[in-house]
């Protein structure tokens, strides 16, 4: 039963994390077309409402690969999880640079695919592929990271978590905020591995949070990114528009670890319908991450169709839900083909 529950628990959390990107990068993509500032304020509060999903995908790989249990060896780490996200990471270099060699008008030649690869090398492809990279370098240190989870207490866990918060979270947000770079700081680089620990032990329970306290973080880190996102669009302050962008930002921090609490001690299931539908956009969540902006760019980009002209925030949600439904439904079909499946 605990198995069951712990797989019910991760396919919500993946699933609803995967919808929400889907709405962050659609709505954040609208924007190039200089609505209002009504509807320019409305479509980056839902943007920065939805900060909290990449971190949560991380904590999700930090509760299944960092618990003791699963068997994550050298062996497999090299020859699948970063074979996997590498691959997809040329492939799909190459294919954005493909469609975007079609829509320039130009000849694809050997050339174009050469250029795909080298853009997966330097970082220059789609925005969201950052996402791939980061995950890589999460794999190449799991060994490590795994043999610290492995031995963390209570309190050894909330000595950790702490220390990252300081340094990773809250110490930037204040340099962003002053200009001022402390000179104290820890010998690490980014702040995902906070993210990491934070799903190992928010699902192992060496918190020991309740969770009202998780369901109070997730609700008041939500209504703060709203409401510090519609200051920042009022007076123009690159400085919090920045830091609401930031995934080291405290309140994402805390509002992400909410989430992710609220759903890990969830004792309820939800409608076995719901459940159903929920279960098959997670096996299709890595996918639908990857082409999700094939669409969005023909649409806003290479047709240059603006959703404000065609019925405002409303046309705006209705690309969203489009968008998911046509990449779940694509991810679903490719995933049909003989080892397609392995890299969806």
């Amino acid at each position: 039963m605990e198995k069951r529950n712990e797989i019910l628990f991760l396919t919500e959390i993946r699933a609803f994390a995967c919808i929400a990107i889907v709405f962050l990068h659609t709505f954040y993509a609208s924007i190039a077309f200089s609505p209002s500032f009504t509807e320019r304020t409305i479509a980056i509060t839902v943007r920065n409402l939805m900060m909290w999903a990449v971190p949560c995908f991380v904590m999700v790989t930090g509760t299944l690969l960092l618990d003791k249990m699963r068997g994550v060896t050298y062996k497999k780490l090299f020859t699948k999880y970063i074979p996997r996200i590498a691959l997809a990471l040329i492939i799909f270099a190459v294919i954005f640079e493909l469609l975007d060699t079609i829509a320039a008008g130009d000849a694809i030649g050997i050339g174009t695919f050469f250029t795909g690869i080298k853009n997966a090398v330097l970082g220059k492809s789609w925005s969201h592929m950052w996402y791939l990279y980061m995950v890589i370098g999460l794999y190449l240190l799991l060994p490590f990271y795994r043999k610290i989870a492995a031995s963390l207490g209570k309190k050894d866990a909330s000595y950790l978590i702490w220390i990252y918060i300081v340094f990773l979270s809250l110490l930037p947000m204040l340099e962003t905020i002053t200009t001022v770079k402390p000179a104290f700081y820890i010998c690490v680089y980014t702040v995902y591995p906070l993210y990491l620990f934070l799903g190992y032990v928010i699902h192992q329970n060496l918190l020991s949070v309740p969770r009202w306290v998780w369901t109070l973080l997730a609700v008041l880190g939500t209504i703060a990114m709203g409401v510090l996102t519609v200051i920042s669009e009022k007076t123009n302050s690159e400085t919090l528009s920045k830091l609401l962008t930031n995934y080291a930002f405290p309140i994402i921090v805390l509002q992400s670890a909410g989430v992710y609490g609220m759903f890990s001690q969830k004792k309820a299931a939800f409608p076995k319908w719901l459940e159903f539908v929920l279960c098959q956009i997670d096996k299709c969540s890595f996918g639908i991450y990857l082409i999700h902006m094939i669409f969005l760019k023909v649409i806003m980009v290479y047709f240059k169709w603006d959703p404000f002209t065609h019925g405002g925030i409303f046309m705006v949600l209705l690309i969203t839900l489009a968008v998911a439904i046509v990449s779940f439904v694509c991810v679903f079909l490719l995933k049909k083909i003989p080892g397609v499946k392995k890299l969806l």
